[in-house]
């Protein structure tokens, strides 16, 4: 897994800038800084968000159709009073249209959930600024691209934190448990790909202060595997760069 995290960070270094015009990528952070505040509701608030993130990958002015996925099925009951609820389903969508448009999508229920819709926007739009590169987008691991993309335009934040949640919940009727999963990479490599940006910045942004604390663990072992071990990332630099 790192021998392809590096592979790919290097590709993506010598397609889209190199690392000095990198260095200028912000981390973003959930802050009206980078998200200014709207009074827009429902559909409108997404398409707000949506083109704060692609102003943000420097694809603002690129044409983007924005639709709603349909509502979700329900949670599966496994007893009289116990549901498990899972996402099977996806939380967004990247397609052109037979116009040639670009359309992304989401789930209506991610409008109350912030964090998680940057996460799945960030996602789509990277499919977007890699629609151009056949040999990434065309094999088995081209999600696991678009995500390493997600970080490499300063977006990792919300991806790691989106990775994975579990959570339990009950009343004096029913109990259940709920689990979310966002994007493809798992969250020790989130943490891994954080650490890469972190490291080829010169600087980690404060990031474990917006991380959730297992992701942030992770990530500063990660960093600390960077700094034992330089040559790891001197290696690709040497090799693509």
């Amino acid at each position: 897994m790192q021998e392809w995290h590096l592979t790919t960070w290097a590709l993506l270094l010598e397609r889209f800038g190199g690392e000095a015009p990198f260095r200028e990528t912000p981390l973003v952070l959930p802050t009206p800084d980078y998200f200014p505040a709207t009074e827009a509701q429902g559909h409108e608030r997404v398409q707000h968000i949506l083109r704060c993130v692609m102003n943000l990958m420097g694809i603002g002015d690129w044409p983007c159709r924005l639709e709603a996925l349909p509502e979700r099925r329900g949670g599966m009951q496994v007893g009289a009073f116990l549901t498990l609820e899972g996402e099977d389903e996806p939380n967004g969508t990247f397609h052109f249209d037979a116009d040639g448009v670009a359309v992304i999508s989401y789930s209506p229920e991610l409008v109350e959930r912030t964090s998680d819709l940057v996460a799945t926007l960030a996602h789509e739009a990277a499919h977007y600024l890699l629609s151009g590169q056949a040999d990434l987008v065309e094999n088995e691991t081209h999600e696991l691209a678009t995500d390493l993309m997600v970080a490499y335009t300063g977006f990792g934040l919300f991806g790691a934190n989106a990775a994975f949640s579990f959570a339990q919940h009950g009343d004096a009727f029913s109990q259940g448990w709920m689990s979310r999963r966002s994007g493809y990479l798992s969250p020790r490599s989130w943490a891994f790909a954080l650490a890469v940006f972190a490291a080829l910045k010169g600087d980690d942004g404060d990031m474990d202060r917006w991380l959730k604390p297992e992701v942030a663990q992770l990530r500063k072992a990660a960093s600390r595997y960077l700094e034992r071990y330089p040559q790891v990332l001197e290696g690709m630099r040497r090799a693509f760069v």
